[in-house]
């Protein structure tokens, strides 16, 4: 495909302040924020770590996940930290391929060695 499915366009999550049925009647609440845009928060990962004065229950579900996708920027690259390569995965990898070559080699051999003993049985 060469177009993509999400749009990079922002959408307002402020309130209209007309009271009409664009909004689905959701301006009569406390707050000036869209009720969609609640639901998005209140479903989303948090990592409120060390907001403890200003949020009465911090939520920290999100900490280690966000910890893990960190991006810091260097002289204009972007570089990804706590990425390492796991060398069990890296062996199990060199074992199957190898594993499938050597496979491979003995099945084409099998193939030519029956092609070889042909036997004609008519005669």
């Amino acid at each position: 495909a060469t177009t993509t499915l999400v749009g990079t366009e922002c959408m307002s999550c402020k309130e209209p302040q007309d009271v009409d049925q664009n909004n689905n009647n959701d301006q009569q609440d406390a707050d000036e924020v869209k009720e969609g845009c609640e639901q998005l928060y209140e479903a989303s990962a948090k990592c409120e770590a060390g907001l403890s004065g200003s949020i009465m229950y911090p939520d920290n579900s999100g900490c280690n996940f966000m910890q893990g996708i960190k991006i810091i920027r260097k002289n204009g690259n972007v570089y990804s930290v706590g990425s390492s390569k796991n060398k069990t995965a890296t062996v199990f990898i060199g074992l199957f391929g190898a594993g499938f070559v050597l496979l491979a080699g003995y099945s084409y051999y099998l193939k030519t060695k029956l092609e070889r003993a042909k036997i004609n049985l008519s005669e």
